[in-house]
Order: structure tokens, then C-alpha cells, then sequence
């Protein structure tokens, strides 16, 4: 599509869709774009975690992230999600010819699987996070173009404020306690280590004793809201969008298929045969190809 410009409320702001564009944007070189100045309930939301920060900080909490994210975790993490999938097609099974509200579905796995391999945590105890994370993306939602004024919010606050600051203070009570578990269970020799998922990375982060690589334990509590939130919310639209596509787009569907069952037959995947899906790969990272060919 063309750039575009709209206004957010009494902000005027600029749509770019032109390659070149977007990559001087996100080069930023000369940090002539800094990132927009966050609403009080997306700062609430998301705290000051890696989505808006920016700086040495955003490079320090990018390194921890970056850490979750390489190959051989990622292989770890394989057999948690298969049993997840594995739940979740079982319980389909009792629904055959009735309809199935998919993205509430993956909704619940995508809670689940960051739940175990993120946090180390049961889905009933993710759940929980989830919930009020969800409730307090509503309330930002229907306060995004709203005008407020500063002066009457410190006298005054309405109804969405102080549901927003309960939500956040629920939020941050939960992961703390999953904290204290972790440390808890370190301290008292059930584990030779905070672990080395995500929340462990974060812990050891917490607890080391140089300054310049040490967290707080507010950056610690914004980064678990951040990879909650970002996490779910990303998976789960991709994998709902990508069941539309295919149902509407039965010649792919057929094909990734086929390739499902040449490579892995009657088994379970494993990251070695995962790495060879060539059409499947396509379906996970572009779903908006298949729009293309329409």
C-alpha cells in the first residue's frame, strides 16, 4: 500500500510501507527515530521492557533475549511442544463434526507452551497472567485515542485507571512469586541452578554481581510481562492465520501434507526433520503469501 498519514487522537502520524524506507527507520543509524513515548496503559501493560527501551539498556535485556532464542534451546524446547499439541489434538477429538474456535484454542496453547518452556511453570499457573494481561490490553485498547489531561489524572481517576493499576499490581505479584519459587528451589539444593530457560536467564541476571550486567527486579517483572504478552499474542495470531489461509488455500494444504508425511511418517517431529520442511517454513514465517496468491 501507499504511506499514509492519520491522527492518533490529536497526534499526527506517518504510515510507511516502502521498503527502503522502513529499513532507514529501523537502521536508525543517526537515532533521528526514537520510539514513541509509550500511553500509561501500555506502560502499564508492558512495563519498561524490550519493546521500549532503547539504548545500552535495550542492548543488555537484547542479549538475554537473544540467549532464549538460539538453536539448541529452541531444539529443547521441541518435546514440551509436541506434548502440548499432542493435548490439544487429543481434546479435538471429542469434537469431530462440531466447530472449533481455533484462535481460542491456540490461545490456550500458546499459554501453555510458554508457560513450560519459558517459565518452567504449569498452564494453570501462566493462565492467571494471561488473564490479566488480557483484561489490561482491553482497557488499553479502548483508552488508545482517547485525550487526557495530566492534571486531572493525578486529582482524579476514572474507572479504566485504578482497574489498570490493580491489574498491573496482580501482574507483578504472580511473577514474583514464580521468582521466589525459583530462588527458593536453588536455595534449598532442589536445583544445582536458576535454570536455563528464560526466567532463569532472568534470575541469574538479578543476582549478578556486576552492576553494568544486573537487573532489577522491576526490569525483571517487565521483561516476563513483555514475553508473556508479545510471546502469545504474536504465535497465536500467526498460527490462527495460517489455518484460514490453508483452508481457503486447499492446493498448499495438500502440499505441506504431503511433505509432513514424506519427511516424518506416522512420528512425531524432531528438529532434525523440522529443518527440512521447505513448505511448511513458508507457512510459518510468510502467511501473507498466501494472500498473494489469491
Amino acid at each position: 500500500g501507499r504511506n499514509y498519514l492519520y491522527w492518533n487522537g490529536i497526534r499526527p502520524e506517518l504510515v510507511i510501507s516502502e521498503p527502503e524506507l522502513v529499513k532507514e527507520v529501523l537502521k536508525n543509524s543517526e537515532n533521528t527515530f526514537p520510539k514513541k513515548k509509550p500511553s500509561i496503559f501500555f506502560s502499564k501493560l508492558l512495563g519498561n521492557g524490550l519493546v521500549l527501551l532503547e539504548g545500552e539498556k535495550w542492548v543488555k535485556h537484547r542479549k538475554l533475549a537473544n540467549h532464549v532464542f538460539h538453536g539448541e534451546r529452541l531444539k529443547n524446547m521441541t518435546p514440551a511442544v509436541i506434548a502440548s499439541v499432542e493435548t490439544m489434538l487429543e481434546k479435538w477429538k471429542g469434537q469431530e463434526g462440531k466447530e472449533i474456535e481455533v484462535f481460542q484454542e491456540f490461545r490456550l496453547l500458546t499459554s501453555e507452551v510458554i508457560s513450560r518452556t519459558a517459565f518452567g511453570i504449569s498452564y494453570l499457573e501462566g493462565e492467571k497472567i494471561f488473564a490479566m494481561l488480557k483484561e489490561l490490553s482491553i482497557i488499553m485498547s479502548r483508552n488508545n485515542f482517547k485525550t487526557s489531561i495530566p492534571l486531572i489524572n493525578k486529582l482524579w481517576k476514572h474507572v479504566d485507571m485504578l482497574k489498570s493499576e490493580e491489574l498491573a499490581k496482580g501482574i507483578q505479584d504472580c511473577v514474583m512469586k514464580i521468582v521466589k519459587q525459583r530462588e527458593d528451589k536453588f536455595v534449598n539444593g532442589e536445583a544445582d541452578s536458576f535454570g536455563n530457560d528464560f526466567l532463569g536467564l532472568l534470575v541469574n541476571a538479578y543476582h549478578d554481581s556486576d552492576e553494568n550486567n544486573r537487573l532489577s527486579m522491576e526490569d525483571l517483572v517487565d521483561e516476563c510481562k513483555t514475553f508473556y504478552f508479545a510471546g502469545q499474542e504474536t504465535v497465536n495470531s500467526l498460527l490462527a492465520w495460517i489455518v484460514l489461509l490453508l483452508a481457503t488455500h486447499g492446493d498448499w494444504q495438500d502440499k505441506a501434507r504431503r511433505e509432513v508425511i514424506d519427511i516424518f511418517g506416522n512420528r512425531n517431529p524432531d528438529s532434525e526433520g523440522i529443518s527440512k520442511l521447505k513448505t511448511v517454513s513458508k507457512l510459518s514465517n510468510i502467511p501473507i503469501y498466501f494472500v498473494s496468491q489469491s
